[in-house]
């Protein structure tokens, strides 16, 4: 499997030059939650205090509503940076592969990043859940992260 763990500051340069930054973050709980904000806050640091970044945050059983696949999907075809954050299983929930694929249908040209935030054991054993976001990614043609969350300061902030 080719993956990439975040440890490179230059993967976020073209954001830090353009002082801008879209992203969508979709979560399956209150702890995969915590793990988006912990990320964020440490991608701001590290983007600096002129690159302006819109979050648009959804939990999973937000996207039970056919309705809100579809303004998730929207708001996912305009980031720059899409977050899943999730436990390892086998396999996501439902509703949120239905908002994959229309957010999928609908992506187009945009250049963006996906990046799975994983539970710390399971960073370095790909399951049936990594491979399916890996395989988004590449029908998306998209780069693809994975990070866990294990330490307070993620790996690429400390270089």
């Amino acid at each position: 499997m080719n993956m990439t763990t975040v440890t490179d500051p230059q993967t976020w340069q073209r954001w830090r030059e353009a002082k801008r930054l879209a992203l969508l973050a979709t979560f399956e709980d209150s702890a995969t939650g915590m793990r988006v904000k912990e990320f964020c806050q440490g991608l701001s640091r590290s983007l600096g205090q002129e690159c302006q970044i819109i979050e648009h945050v959804w939990l999973f059983s937000t996207l039970r509503l056919r309705e809100m696949q579809e303004i998730a999907a929207e708001d996912a075809c305009t980031s720059d940076l899409i977050i899943i954050s999730v436990h390892q299983a086998e396999s996501l929930p439902d509703e949120v592969k239905s908002w994959v694929d229309l957010w999928l249908g609908h992506k187009g040209a945009r250049r963006a990043v996906l990046l799975a935030l994983l539970d710390p054991a399971y960073e370095d054993v790909p399951g049936p859940t990594q491979a399916y976001l890996q395989d988004i990614a590449r029908r998306g043609g998209m780069e693809f992260l994975v990070e866990s969350m294990e330490t307070a300061a993620p790996r690429w902030q400390s270089r």
